[in-house]
């Protein structure tokens, strides 16, 4: 397969992420659970020890309902977010993810899912995504109500933040998304760039002083800097973060009531979600289609993508295949005005989606045929010299395509490639890359590649 989840490191657990915060071995926490178990009038519980917790942080089980409310005590996490939810999901209400999943959505809840994103590292990134099943359809609910109702932004007074002053922000922002048809500097010079602007206009929006028009020209640009954040974390191969920031951005529009941004930003979120449940992803994909009634052509297209994966991971071969001829119609008529925030969206981004969803439909020779131009020599640049930022997914596709095929020695040959475009690798693609390897690595060109992704990796 080629999205897979927790690529971005070692699967870590809502549980243990809560834990964590505690301070608590998994001993210690077992018997806290049990202890506090038992004052809720619960009862004694069957086992205290670390097994236990170590089953539910590794999801081989789910503890017993009177057990999580037990948890959620711990963490002062509400019982009827408990109930609402389930588990694992309520578990994120217990962690720094609160506030991405904060049920009202107004500007303020906005700008601390901003700040939220803002203080993310990069040292240990997380390897699960925040929202999925109930906590994701919530997710929707909310913020399609936003935007039939968008809620007022308040004035806020202090060092006084000038339209004048936002040119400039807007001006680099407007650079870097030129950036994602084709760059000169590497998606982790990118991803700093975003970043810093990310954290800017938050601390604008937190610490400055604006007029309801500027505060929401703020709101807008600080949606388009976590989206970029997003986007480029996702040519990094860290998915988990990009969802974060992605989930970030959408709130962030719709608080400022801009449907025509959301609709944009939701495919994002629903790229993310392609590893996990395919239900999420076509509810993310309904929602942008009931957001924007017409989009425009490369929007279009992208859903018809999304769509295509998702019923490709259902088994869905006809659905699959059905949305796939859309999304080559929309990009063939082109239809509607150009969408800013898909400049990349061309024949080469479909012919990625189409051989990963042939993929994934156990097709692999069909998937190759769909990949063959970016086999071609250069076609992983739109200028000469200036690849996509996203040119190391998109052979990592290539990759898996051969390695399902038994051709080991192209897809090593098609590996080196992507390291020579992007002239180092990112740590989570370099990690996806060793992934898909490393059984074979008792082969002599791959314990070379190996050794080459490893060097990346600083080990």
């Amino acid at each position: 397969m080629y999205e897979r989840p927790g690529t971005s490191g070692g699967a870590r657990h809502p549980l243990k992420v809560a834990r964590g915060a505690l301070g608590l071995s998994q001993t210690a926490y077992a018997r806290l659970v049990a202890t506090t178990h038992e004052e809720l009038g619960f009862g004694p519980m069957a086992v205290k020890n670390h097994h236990k917790v170590l089953r539910w942080e590794s999801g081989g089980t789910a503890p017993e309902p009177t057990a999580q409310l037990a948890i959620a005590h711990i963490h002062q996490v509400p019982e009827d977010e408990v109930r609402r939810l389930g588990w694992p999901h309520w578990l994120h209400l217990a962690t720094d993810d609160a506030t991405l999943l904060h049920q009202r959505l107004t500007p303020g809840s906005a700008v601390e899912a901003l700040r939220t994103t803002a203080r993310l590292t990069d040292g240990r990134p997380r390897s699960y995504l925040a929202v999925t099943g109930s906590a994701l359809s919530s997710q929707i609910r909310n913020v399609l109500t936003a935007l039939d109702d968008p809620p007022p932004l308040t004035p806020r007074s202090g060092p006084c933040v000038t339209p004048e002053g936002l040119v400039h922000v807007e001006a680099r922002i407007e650079a870097l998304e030129r950036q994602e048809v084709g760059a000169q500097i590497t998606p982790a010079v990118l991803y700093f760039a975003a970043r810093a602007e990310h954290r800017l206009i938050t601390s604008l929006l937190t610490s400055g002083g604006y007029s309801r028009a500027t505060g929401s020209r703020l709101l807008l640009l600080a949606a388009r800097a976590a989206r970029l954040c997003s986007w480029l974390c996702g040519c990094l191969g860290e998915e988990a973060r990009a969802e974060r920031f992605s989930l970030a951005a959408i709130r962030t529009a719709a608080a400022a009531g801009a449907p025509d941004y959301v609709a944009s930003f939701l495919p994002d979120l629903a790229f993310r979600h392609l590893a996990g449940a395919p239900t999420d992803v076509l509810s993310l994909v309904a929602a942008a289609r009931g957001v924007v009634r017409q989009p425009s052509f490369q929007l279009a297209a992208i859903l018809h993508t999304r769509e295509a994966q998702a019923f490709a991971r259902l088994g869905e071969d006809k659905s699959a295949d059905r949305a796939l001829d859309r999304a080559a119609a929309a990009l063939s008529v082109r239809y509607g005005s150009p969408n800013p925030f898909f400049a990349f969206v061309d024949e080469t981004c479909l012919a990625s989606a189409s051989g990963a969803v042939w993929l994934l439909l156990g097709r692999p020779r069909r998937a190759l045929s769909c990949l063959a131009p970016l086999l071609e020599e250069g076609s992983e640049s739109h200028r000469p010299g200036a690849p996509s930022p996203y040119a190391a997914r998109r052979f990592l596709s290539v990759v898996d395509t051969q390695l399902a095929l038994g051709e080991l020695d192209a897809a090593v040959h098609t590996a080196h490639r992507a390291i020579a475009v992007v002239g180092s690798l990112p740590p989570g693609m370099a990690r996806q890359y060793r992934q898909l390897f490393t059984p074979h690595a008792a082969e002599p060109p791959v314990r070379d590649l190996l050794a080459s992704l490893s060097e990346q990796l600083g080990q």
